[in-house]
């Protein structure tokens, strides 16, 4: 089993009347994965439009799963959309060209991308703390 590691650290001089300086650390020992992976992701809506991307599909691991999440594009309006694919069809994410998402996820529920702009690049990885 591997130990992954995550770090946040988040800081402004100006965003406060203070200096923000918040840093947070977090090991998890993941014993599955997806493989790191990237898709060109062609589809603009979310549903049953063909094109989407599948990054994570349901029960595939027990929870706590991780997910990590990246819009490789440099061009920040060229948004990709995660989505819960169920019933509601919910948008859980929006990542601007260059932004990245690390977050526990609920196992039971598939994830799919979306774009606004068709051809985006993204890149993902599931980390599973159990099978």
């Amino acid at each position: 089993m591997a130990t992954v590691t995550t770090k946040l650290t988040i800081t402004s001089a100006n965003l406060l009347s203070q200096t923000l300086n918040i840093t947070s650390t977090s090991s998890a020992t993941a014993s599955h994965t997806t493989g790191l992976a990237r898709a060109a992701v062609t589809s603009t809506a979310q549903g049953t439009a063909s094109g989407q991307v599948t990054l994570y599909t349901a029960s595939d691991y027990a929870a706590p799963a991780y997910l990590y999440v990246k819009n490789t594009d440099t061009t920040a309006t060229d948004y990709i959309y995660v989505y819960a694919d169920d019933a509601a069809d919910s948008t859980i994410l929006r990542l601007k060209g260059g932004e990245f998402a690390f977050l526990p996820m609920n196992a039971g529920v598939s994830l799919k991308a979306y774009t606004a702009t068709s051809g985006t690049i993204v890149e993902f990885m599931v980390f599973g703390t159990e099978a």
